[in-house]
């Protein structure tokens, strides 16, 4: 996999834990950001329904994704260059989470966009806010990505690490941010957030990253049906454009693939805990033998 972060120190740390927090950004740049949501907030929460959390691709507007992402591009490209190498783009969002108790974010992955471990695809996840405990803080599983591998496709697909939701819930690891802090996450990390308990939505920007070179993929299974999964050449324009029922409006499908979904089995499980340098003894000594997956 290429190096995406210039310095070594990053680099490793996102290899190893699936994720980074950075000091990036100014007071003025988030508050241009914020400024700029709130002028399309409305149009935003038209798209709130019955669920919580909601971003821009969801309003079905493709002049407003460009305008997002020219925004950024004009905003904070500037901090990107300077940290990043080896990469190349791909859609720009805002992602709100809305208040209320009902709003945590229980464990999942994001999509599969490249040929995974050859490639890596990652988010950079910025708050235009404080956030924390109380105001829908992102929360890690760290070194999940190294688990096992999946095809994570949509509209939804078999989760293989359903029968453990409660234990990664209680190994996550909550991140604070101030003001201009941003967490980098690689795509197939376990994560998920915090509720929103402050009575105002918790909106970030999210902007799609993945190694240059790398083909990039969307994958669609129709009627749950693992044995025709229609896979996607995607160009980072064609996420402005997708038909109702999900599928890509402009790009080419080329392919059909099948793929064997099985949940992560108790076995690898309990060898990922026993090797994985992030968890204490105390902890492994509990996961392994007193509690019951």
């Amino acid at each position: 996999m290429l190096q995406v972060f210039k310095e070594e120190k990053l680099q490793s740390q996102f290899e190893s834990q699936g994720y980074v927090k950075l000091k990036l950004f100014s007071p003025t740049q988030i508050e241009k950001l914020r400024t700029y949501y709130d002028k399309v907030q409305s149009e935003h929460e038209a798209t709130l329904q019955s669920h919580a959390l909601y971003s821009s691709v969801e309003t079905g507007n493709a002049d407003l994704l460009m305008a997002i992402d020219k925004l950024l591009k004009d905003t904070i490209m500037d901090q990107v260059k300077a940290t990043f190498q080896n990469y190349q783009t791909l859609i720009s969002n805002f992602l709100i989470k809305d208040s209320g108790d009902e709003t945590e974010l229980m464990p999942h992955q994001d999509l599969t966009f490249v040929n995974e471990p050859e490639h890596c695809s990652f988010n950079l996840w910025i708050p235009l806010q404080k956030t924390d405990r109380n105001s829908g803080q992102l929360r890690v599983f760290k070194g999940s990505h190294r688990i096992s591998k999946t095809l994570r496709v949509v509209p939804d697909y078999p989760r293989p690490f359903l029968p453990y939701l409660d234990t990664i819930r209680e190994l996550f690891t909550d991140i604070e941010t101030e003001i201009g802090e941003c967490v980098v996450i690689n795509h197939s990390v376990l994560h998920g957030s915090s509720v929103n308990l402050t009575g105002q939505p918790r909106v970030a920007i999210i902007m799609g990253f993945c190694t240059e070179g790398a083909d990039i993929h969307y994958h669609y299974m129709p009627e749950g049906d693992s044995s025709r999964i229609e896979k996607y050449l995607m160009k980072a324009e064609d996420y402005y454009h997708f038909n109702p029922d999900g599928r890509p409006k402009y790009a080419k499908q080329i392919d059909t693939i099948s793929y064997c979904y099985e949940p992560v089995s108790e076995q690898t499980f309990q060898s990922w805990v026993k090797k994985e340098p992030h968890l204490d003894l105390l902890t492994k000594a509990k996961l392994l033998y007193f509690k019951s997956f």
